[in-house]
């Protein structure tokens, strides 16, 4: 009835074993699962790792290319500039460079030996090295003395801020002076420095060591490139001129790639995907259409060999800028300007004549056929000729007697005159109680004359009593005059609607709208205004006014530009782009009979008025207005005047305009004979032709 079986007692110790046998287990379970976690998790990435490189390998090469790969642009060719007939005016020529790829990880020593082989071996052109630069080489150069020009209470003062290197290393350029430099730094040391400073501050991309290098130069580097690592020579271009001094300043300049983005224009630039180095147009026409001239740039890769050493590739090749043709045509504009440097050179003694202007345009286009415009700088010696065309639209002179058919059109506008309106010009002027009597030219006076006559002669008087009843006065001699002030905003308003005192629009930057005004709402100077002593205007403003005359009324924008175009494979011109007339006013309606006085009265100027003489027998049937504007500016009583003639021919049918302004002449006045001179240039190019004398007309 009981069990043979030994009765088993759990004391302490086998109760301690028992559980510590439960423990192990359950850490032996968890060890485990573990390890299962761990051998799964190591198979996903493991598997993860293997589809990377089998199936990813191709992607993930082509990140770590990119990476590690530089890229960087290159300007693309400029945009040739040419005159109507296609003649060369700017071009692109080609110059040799030593150009540096930045090297990976490049040591100093290595640095100064390129630098010793290309001093040795090159010609390093340090001209245009600026101040600032040679500087900075001497810092470079001769640390220990750059820093004694500090004192350890500046350095110890300057280390406290947060930009305290920037302002330790300017507090040593502020001391560096002129002297300083001539006795530390030689042309040699400027030499070296100017190669060594720019190989180490290349980080990345490319940088231009040497420019315009020989043929022979070229072929020592080529034959050493062993020796000079991330040199090549290179091919690139600069901006060239048919001529130096004539319309430079209107054809504008272009930056180089050390000079880079102009700073008025970096941020306008760098948002329209420029880059820090371009060069781009920053004056002139090279500036007004920077756009079509510039091209896409080509795009460069920039990778590194195992020992650092750059290799350069095209990554995408881009394309030149389209060329421009300009209404200008060369020859015209080569002859006048050498008439213009003549007369010039011809009055070397008149010690306040500087500049003489010369515009031919077209009025029915508004095609600027020569831009005129010379320099005789007498400050110089020995004395300077220079190109001053960009004095056309941005210099403001008083005009004379040529505001005389504004006044007129003034006048028949506010209803003040109608055709064949007389006014007395007698020998006692005209005389406002308190000041001096005025007269024309001609102290005795032209009698009773209308307009037409008061323009043949260039009268005075007339414009005086007919801008004094614009201005609601009543004229009697030597009594007060009292005038309403808003004739002279009718004036200005007036003018503005044939060009004078207004931009015209000229396809150029910076043009100037009027020279500086004094403001004195005077009856006397609405007297001066009259004649042309008052207001200033640019030789530009001329031109378009006398078109808008001969036009009777349609004001024409002037430009420059004619049209775009590339050449293809044949050498063939393909027109991309042409100008469009512009209509920048048109007041001939209702003003019929004041044009028709004007262009009757300028007719007169040429036939017995004041410029008979000049064109008597003159073979081309013109139309003008003489000027001649008092200037006694630091002469005292002695006036040298400025001297004016606009005109246009043929007088029937206008198809040129000429307009001449010869600046502060005491002598002889030579504008009449470069309009004559510009008349026959144009006309035996381009006809029609029209005999003065007899009105035949002769189609060349």
């Amino acid at each position: 009835m009981f069990s043979n079986r030994p009765i088993k007692f759990i004391g302490q110790k086998e109760a301690q074993e028992q559980e510590r046998n439960q423990l192990d287990n359950v850490v032996a379970r968890r060890f485990y699962i573990i390890i299962g976690v761990v051998i799964v998790i190591a198979s996903i990435f493991a598997l993860r790792l293997f589809y990377m490189q089998v199936n990813k390998s191709d992607f993930y090469s082509a990140k770590l290319e990119q990476y590690s790969t530089n890229t960087f642009e290159v300007d693309a060719l400029r945009g040739e500039i040419v005159d109507r007939n296609y003649n060369k005016l700017v071009y692109n020529e080609n110059v040799v460079c030593a150009t540096y790829y930045a090297v990976k990880g490049i040591k100093d020593d290595e640095i100064k030996s390129m630098v010793n082989f290309l001093t040795k071996n090159c010609n390093i052109d340090i001209s245009s090295v600026t101040e600032r630069e040679k500087k900075d080489y001497l810092i470079m150069k001769d640390k220990k003395f750059a820093k004694s020009l500090v004192s350890e209470a500046e350095e110890k003062a300057l280390a406290a801020n947060d930009d305290g290197d920037t302002e330790y290393y300017n507090l040593q350029l502020k001391r560096i002076t002129e002297s300083i430099l001539k006795k530390h730094l030689s042309d040699d040391d400027v030499r070296y420095y100017k190669l060594y400073y720019t190989i180490k501050n290349c980080k990345s991309g490319s940088a231009v060591l040497l420019e315009n290098i020989s043929y022979q130069e070229a072929s020592v580097i080529g034959e050493n490139n062993d020796l000079l690592r991330g040199i090549q020579v290179t091919s690139d271009w600069k901006r060239a001129y048919t001529d130096e001094s004539t319309l430079k300043s209107t054809l504008g300049k272009v930056t180089t790639k050390k000079q880079g983005l102009p700073a008025t224009l970096k941020d306008e630039l760098l948002a329209l995907d420029y880059s820090n180095d371009s060069r781009v147009g920053t004056s002139g026409l090279e500036r007004q259409y920077e756009d079509i001239l510039s091209g896409n740039k080509s795009v460069m890769t920039l990778k590194y060999a195992s020992d650092g050493t750059p290799i350069v590739k095209t990554k995408k090749q881009g394309s030149s800028g389209e060329n421009i043709q300009l209404t200008i045509d060369w020859d015209i504009q080569s002859q006048l300007t050498q008439m213009v440097e003549q007369c010039l050179y011809s009055h070397t003694a008149e010690r306040y004549q500087q500049h003489i202007y010369c515009i031919v345009m077209e009025p029915k286009t508004g095609d600027i056929i020569a831009l005129v415009g010379k320099e005789y700088n007498k400050e110089k010696t020995p004395y300077e000729m220079k190109d001053a065309t960009y004095l056309t639209y941005t210099g403001a002179y008083r005009i004379g007697s040529t505001m005389k058919g504004a006044v007129i059109y003034a006048c028949f506008k506010n209803n003040i005159i109608k055709a064949n309106h007389y006014e007395a010009d007698t020998s006692e002027g005209l005389k406002i109680a308190g000041t001096k009597a005025k007269h024309s030219w001609n102290k005795s006076g032209f009698g009773n004359i209308n307009e037409v006559q008061a323009l043949a002669y260039s009268s005075n008087i007339y414009m005086m009593k007919i801008i004094i009843k614009l201005a609601g006065g009543h004229y009697q001699y030597d009594k007060p005059i009292h005038i309403d002030k808003s004739a002279f905003a009718k004036l200005r308003n007036a003018a503005g609607e044939l060009g004078l005192g207004v931009k015209t629009g000229i396809d150029l930057p910076y043009e100037a709208a009027t020279g500086p005004r004094v403001e004195e709402d005077t009856a006397g100077k609405l007297l001066d205004f009259s004649i042309g002593q008052y207001d200033t205007y640019t030789p530009l403003q001329l031109a378009v006014y006398a078109s808008t005359l001969a036009n009777k009324g349609v004001k024409v924008q002037p430009h420059l530009y004619k049209s775009s175009y590339k050449t293809d494979t044949s050498g063939n011109i393909v027109t991309l782009n042409t100008h469009k007339k512009h209509i920048m006013d048109d007041v001939s309606e209702g003003n019929e009979d004041a044009f028709n006085q004007i262009q009757a009265g300028m007719k007169a100027v040429v036939t017995y008025g004041t410029a008979a003489g000049s064109f008597a027998g003159f073979q081309y049937d013109i139309s003008g207005k003489s000027g001649t504007a008092e200037d006694y500016t630091h002469t005292g009583n002695v006036d040298h005047p400025n001297h004016l003639f606009i005109s246009y021919g043929p007088s029937k049918d206008p198809q040129v305009v000429v307009a001449v302004l010869e600046e502060r002449l005491k002598g002889a006045n030579d504008a009449p004979s470069i309009a004559k001179k510009a008349f026959s240039l144009y006309f035996e190019k381009y006809g029609p032709e029209l005999q003065a004398e007899n009105g035949n007309k002769k189609i060349s």
